[in-house]
């Protein structure tokens, strides 16, 4: 018969514990680490991508506003658009008569009057029945 001599089981000394908490503290601390780049490369990058969004609509409006400009230059550019301008100027085509329309002085005065209000068409009223009495 055969006799089974138990096992003992060794216990770590203290040095063997310490050291695999060391390494078990730098382990946590490399995962800290890599977690915390990687939160700020996170926030950078959404970041990023608003003030990309910011600058793809501005770049938008301004591309609109250049194809205006480009339309208003080429229409200044257009032969009918500078003798508009001339003639706003006053200057006329040789063997051309310049008409010059004024606005008549009546005209002008009945207008003001039928822009005052019902309400004050009683006042205007009266105050015209007072200016016309002669003594």
């Amino acid at each position: 018969m055969a006799v089974k001599i138990p096992k003992i089981k060794k216990r770590k000394s203290w040095r063997a514990k310490f050291g695999d908490f060391i390494l078990a503290l730098a382990a946590l601390a490399i995962i800290a680490f890599l977690a915390a780049s990687n939160w700020r490369i996170w926030h950078n990058r959404q970041d990023l991508d608003a003030e990309i969004k910011d600058l793809r609509q501005q770049a938008m409006i301004l591309e609109e506003r250049r194809q205006a400009l480009e339309a208003g230059l080429s229409a200044a550019q257009g032969e009918s658009f500078q003798e508009e301008r001339l003639r706003e100027q006053g200057y006329k085509k040789p063997g051309e008569e310049v008409i010059a329309v004024l606005q008549d002085g009546q005209t002008s005065a009945t207008k003001q009057e039928d822009s005052i209000s019902g309400a004050d068409s009683f006042w205007a009223d009266l105050w015209k029945k007072i200016k016309n009495i002669k003594p």
